[in-house]
């Protein structure tokens, strides 16, 4: 009877935690890979030769399935990241882990490469200058004789497919030419080269007195100088601008400066004042007033803040917009500012080069203008460029980033290189805005 009993209420235990809800247990996501790199990225081969690849998956704590993947199996074939060459070609081996692959170019040659020699292993190059790097390769029936070229300090001395080297900036470059499995070195020292009002400037960043008929011409320098000290924005986001400024090819015809302004009735000065860390676009008339300072590049990255600010949507400054329009239309090269309207300072420059006196005082006078003429002789000389102050055969201004008042800002005549200011007038038949870029 006791027996019975027992079982009875084993039974029942039994029913009541089946009875009872299961409780869901919580199983992590797996951690997926996010990338996948195989070490190295190109390797030659010979026919029959062999080589063990490594490859790295991260995160490290990562879940996957690791498969090896050789996009031609006739070329080169791959187990466990062991490949093996098997027929003169090209093959791309792959591993892929998860939804991430890493590749590997692999050449199989029957011939392979056993020495590369450059022409130079020391070189000076002048700042703005280019040099163009040869090679020898051994054996002359080596199958693969392509090269491969890369910069150390590419921001120092740019290098492209061909050997061409050109000079950014000073300091030191190491220059290395791979071809199969063998490489080779030329140190690249960089001095600062002479530089002039005329010279032609390129879009990587080099400069020279004669039209390089190989490199593309963007603009032509007009002040040689460092604005850094005077603009500390530039200072802050392009330390190295140290050289002077470049006038862009061409303009915008008919633009005013600000739409709507008299709605606006304010100052764009204020606004920025109140709303960014940028020194104040409004100037008054003193020779320690911003009018005199070399500052357009903090002008008009105040501006272009003022015109992304919704609220600010009907009184955009149109100058301003083309110049940030004109980057796309002509990209500068990463060793540059990028192209802004310059301020009343740096325009008065384009036209009469470097002076201390107070630009709004002579105003009336007229300054020499021979900065302006040697400016244009250099832009004759590139096909489709437009020359300062002669496209249209009657006075014309050009818009600055400078403001003076609410209702005028600052313009100068290329004509006589006078400054003065003017109504900021939409679509202004004789006004016009032309991109400068610091170096």
């Amino acid at each position: 009877m006791k027996r019975f009993a027992s079982l009875i209420t084993i039974f029942g235990m039994l029913f009541v935690a089946c009875d009872k809800e299961q409780e869901p247990i919580d199983t992590p996501d797996p951690i997926a890979v996010e990338s996948v790199v195989i070490t190295p990225a190109s390797c030659e081969l010979l026919v029959d030769g062999e080589e063990t690849l490594s490859v790295e998956v991260l995160p490290v704590d990562a879940e996957y399935t690791l498969e090896w993947i050789s996009t031609n199996s006739d070329i080169v074939t791959v187990a466990d990241g062991t490949i093996k060459g098997i027929a003169p070609g090209t093959a791309i081996v792959m591993a892929k882990a998860g939804d991430k692959t890493g590749n590997c170019t692999v050449t199989v040659v029957g011939t392979p490469v056993e020495s590369i020699t450059l022409n130079y292993h020391e070189l000076e190059l002048e700042e703005g200058g280019s040099f163009t790097l040869s090679a020898t390769i051994t054996p002359e029936d080596a199958d693969n004789k392509s090269i491969l070229w890369s910069s150390s300090a590419p921001d120092v001395v740019k290098v492209n497919g061909a050997g061409n080297l050109t000079a950014l900036r000073p300091g030191l470059a190491i220059i290395t030419a791979k071809a199969g499995n063998c490489t080779d070195e030329c140190a690249v020292r960089v001095n600062a080269a002479p530089l002039a009002v005329g010279d032609f400037y390129y879009s990587d960043g080099s400069w020279s007195q004669s039209l390089d008929p190989t490199r593309t011409p963007i603009g032509v320098v007009f002040y040689v100088g460092d604005i850094t000290a005077t603009d500390p924005a530039l200072k802050a986001d392009h330390p190295y601008c140290t050289h002077g400024l470049v006038v862009a090819l061409d303009e915008k015809i008919e633009t005013g400066w600000q739409l709507n302004y008299l709605e606006y009735n304010d100052t764009v000065g204020r606004w920025v004042e109140l709303n960014t860390e940028y020194e104040t676009i409004t100037t008054g008339f003193e020779l320690e007033d911003n009018l005199n300072r070399p500052m357009g590049y903090n002008n008009t990255k105040a501006i272009e803040a003022f015109n992304a600010a919704e609220e600010n949507a009907s009184w955009r400054v149109e100058a301003v917009e083309y110049v940030v329009d004109y980057r796309t239309k002509v990209p500068a090269p990463e060793t540059s500012s990028d192209w802004y309207l310059g301020s009343s300072k740096e325009m008065s420059l384009l036209v009469s080069g470097p002076y201390d006196q107070n630009i709004w005082d002579i105003r009336d006078q007229g300054i020499t203008v021979e900065n302006k003429k040697l400016v244009n002789k250099k832009l004759e000389q590139i096909e489709g460029a437009w020359q300062i102050g002669v496209q249209i055969p009657v006075m014309m201004f050009y818009w600055t980033s400078t403001e003076t008042t609410w209702e005028f800002a600052g313009l100068m005549m290329p004509m006589n290189g006078q400054m003065p200011h003017g109504f900021k007038s939409d679509n202004v038949a004789f006004y016009t805005a032309r991109a400068i870029l610091a170096f």
